[in-house]
């Protein structure tokens, strides 16, 4: 909580009420969508407008690293089971080449493609940009 402080007194300098602000970092760190945060600061009970709502959040979430941090683990699953599937197809591959036995050619369909798709998904998750739709 001690990263937040600075955030606070800013906010509380602003006029924010401390509740306020208390209830939009845990709402963060429990991974609650940025939609209904808003929705709730803005409510009548809370009696904050939509641009400090939005600013505070901006702003909380600068200062946790990112908005989207939670909703990235099924990129990192997906792209991680991708990559392992790929990495067994070209192995049983290999194996086979070193027998001699004959390979149907789907299996170098799908360690190739299962391969450059969790490539894919890995850069879109590190960059941030796949989110999970839940």
């Amino acid at each position: 909580m001690k990263k937040f402080e600075p955030l606070i007194k800013k906010h509380t300098a602003l006029g924010i009420k401390y509740e306020n602000i208390d209830y939009a970092i845990s709402a963060i760190k429990d991974g609650t969508r940025r939609e209904l945060i808003l929705e709730s600061l803005t409510a009548d009970y809370r009696g904050m407008n939509y641009p400090d709502a939005y600013t505070l959040l901006e702003d909380i979430y600068k200062t946790i690293g990112g908005e989207f941090k939670k909703e990235n683990r099924g990129g990192y699953a997906l792209s991680i089971l991708l990559l392992v599937f790929g990495i067994a197809c070209f192995l049983w591959i290999y194996l086979s080449f070193l027998e001699d036995d004959p390979i149907p050619d789907i299996f170098y369909y799908y360690g190739a493609l299962s391969t450059i798709a969790g490539i894919t998904i890995l850069a879109y998750t590190l960059d941030g940009k796949f989110r999970q739709n839940f």
